[in-house]
This record gives structure tokens, C-alpha cells and sequence, in this order.
């Protein structure tokens, strides 16, 4: 068995060696390709990578180094990494964090255990070890294969990345399993999609990709044109999702859903912002796709939508307020 590790790299200098170290420290017996995607950062987080590689030559870890032309970003890292692969099973490894050291093992005993299994996922820990907020804590099936349960897993269950999957390269025959590019958020966008195509996949509770909290990531800033650049993606990725359900046959309960977390979470980057532009921008996108593109507007979608808009936006946006929403009536869609 062979295994691509894919790291986009950019701007982790600081973290970059610890990333290596958690894959040159891996248990599995198998032979590991481990290409590393350099999306043209400012720092010197190549020329540590490419001195790391130079002190770790002829060890079992086989590095590969891309480089890109330009800043694309991460989706486009990604895609480089995945048609450059030559393993039978993908995984995503961000740079700055780290997998335990039996990670790639415990993933593969399982996709052995379970041949016809499309990945097989862990759980996640923080810095300090234990599992993470994001991980899941509530009991899951080792393997799963029936539909509705499996997307309901895999868009609500457990974390929306696409890292910490040991996933058969085969997936990626399909055009919508690479990453969107000029998307923030693509991981979001990506699971929505590998909800669709994924016929069974296995679980174990056991935590295998250490997540750390990076304060100067895009996923944290507070920077006025990070949150319009995320909450604008969230539109882009729902106008992707309303197009797949208005072309499904049948009505998906768990990706109705999905949709409508993604709107809801607009919230949190357009309450920030003090621009009734935005506002504006973001009211005519929900009325757009509640009148012209949900199949069934039935009393659930209308009440989200009017919730979603001022003045009654404004509050729908708290953590708490978000939470029930999610529970009473986002459950109802």
C-alpha cells in the first residue's frame, strides 16, 4: 500500500518542521509519498522544508516538492498535489498542524479491515492531547454504508475537512472532488460533494491529526476583507449546492441542511462589518434563493429566511441564538 501525503505550504515557517516530524515518525510499514505544494509564501518556509527534506533524504519517506508558479492558494496546493500523486490513498495534512504517529497505520488497518470502504477517518485532538471541540465525541459506526446515515455522518457529525481522511485516490476521478479555487471555506464546499459520491467509509474514535489553533490563519482573522472574502464564499459554495438539489431526483434532507448552516453562518462574518451594502448584498442573495430555487418553500425555509435578514439578523448571529436555530428549525427543512 502506498500513501500520498499532501501539504500545501505557506507562510508556516514556524510550524513547518513539527508538521514533517509527525510524518517522518510514522508507524506505518507501508511506503509514504509525501509532497509538499509551495504556494509562493514571502517567509522561509520552503527553504526550511527543502533543508529538511536535504537532512531526511534516504529515509523511508519519500519527499516531493512542487512548486507553483504563483500564490493560487490552498484549493489550488491541493489540486497539484492530488494530479501528482502516484499513491493508492490520498491524504491532506495542513502545515501547521501534525498527525500522531500511528496515524496513517490506525487508518490503514482500517481501509484494510473494510476493503470496500472510500476512506477511512479519525478523530481530532487540540495541543494539549484530548479531542477536540471539533472532533466527535458521541458514539459512530466503525463502518457505515447505508446512504442517508452516511451523509448525515458526514455533513453533521463529524468535522467538515477534508484532512484527516486516508481516502482511495479513485475518488478523485470525479471533477467535483478537487478543491474550488478562490475559495475560502473549500473544505466546506469539498465535503458537500464527497457527501455525494462516497458509497461507504469507516470511523474510528481514536484521535489521529492534531489541530492547533493558528491566530494568523484565514479561518481566525478578524480583517474586514478576510470576513467579506468568507462570507462570500459561503454564497458561492450555496449557489453550488442549490444547483446540485435543484438537479437531484430527490429531496435531501441532510444537504438542505447543510445549505442552510452555511447561510446562517454569514452571520457571524456580516455582523462585524457595519455595511448595509453587504447587508443588502446578502438579503437579496437569500430572497434569490428562496423564491427561485428551493423545490418545496414550506413554512420552515420561509421563517429561516426571514431570520436570516434585518432586523432580525442582527441577533441571529450569536452563538446561542445560532444554536437554537440550528436545533428547532433547521432540523425542520
Amino acid at each position: 500500500m502506498k500513501v500520498s501525503i499532501i501539504i500545501p505550504v505557506y507562510h508556516v515557517e514556524k510550524y513547518i518542521v513539527r508538521c514533517l516530524d509527525s510524518v517522518t515518525q510514522q508507524s506505518f510499514k507501508g511506503e509514504i509519498e509525501c509532497i509538499l505544494v509551495d504556494d509562493c509564501g514571502t517567509d522561509k518556509s520552503i527553504e526550511i522544508a527543502e533543508q529538511y527534506i536535504h537532512d531526511h533524504s534516504g529515509q523511508d519517506v519519500q519527499f516531493r516538492l512542487i512548486h507553483q508558479t504563483h500564490n493560487q492558494g490552498q484549493a489550488a496546493a491541493r489540486n497539484a498535489g492530488i494530479k501528482a500523486s502516484t499513491g493508492d490513498y490520498i491524504f491532506f495534512l495542513d502545515s501547521d498542524d501534525a498527525i500522531t504517529p500511528n496515524c496513517i497505520a490506525i487508518l490503514a488497518d482500517l481501509m484494510g479491515k473494510y476493503p470496500q470502504a472510500d476512506f477511512a477517518q479519525g478523530n481530532l485532538l487540540d495541543s494539549d492531547g484530548n479531542i477536540s471541540h471539533y472532533g466527535f465525541k458521541s458514539p459512530i459506526k466503525e463502518y457505515i454504508s447505508n446512504t442517508d446515515e452516511l451523509e448525515e455522518t458526514i455533513l453533521s457529525k463529524v468535522v467538515t475537512s477534508a484532512c484527516n481522511r486516508l481516502m482511495k485516490r479513485s475518488m478523485f476521478h470525479h471533477d467535483d472532488m478537487f478543491f474550488p479555487i478562490g475559495m475560502i471555506h473549500e473544505d466546506m464546499y469539498w465535503v458537500y460533494f464527497l457527501s455525494k459520491h462516497v458509497k461507504s467509509a469507516a470511523f474510528t474514535p481514536v484521535g489521529t491529526y492534531v489541530y492547533y489553533i493558528n491566530d494568523n490563519s484565514t479561518m481566525t482573522s478578524i480583517k474586514k476583507t478576510v470576513r467579506i472574502k468568507r462570507y462570500t464564499s459561503r454564497l458561492r459554495a450555496a449557489d453550488a449546492y442549490i444547483y446540485d438539489l435543484r438537479n437531484n431526483t430527490y429531496t435531501n434532507h441532510w444537504r438542505h441542511q447543510y445549505l442552510a448552516l452555511n447561510l446562517l453562518s454569514c452571520l457571524t462574518e456580516l455582523i462585524p462589518l457595519h455595511s448595509a451594502k453587504h447587508w443588502t448584498h446578502f438579503g437579496a442573495s437569500i430572497i434569490r434563493i428562496g423564491f427561485t430555487n428551493i423545490r418545496e418553500l414550506n413554512c420552515a425555509w420561509l421563517l429561516f429566511g426571514i431570520i436570516l435578514l434585518p432586523p432580525f439578523g442582527f441577533i441571529s448571529g450569536g452563538e446561542k441564538i445560532r444554536w437554537r436555530i440550528q436545533k428547532y428549525i433547521i432540523s425542520k427543512l
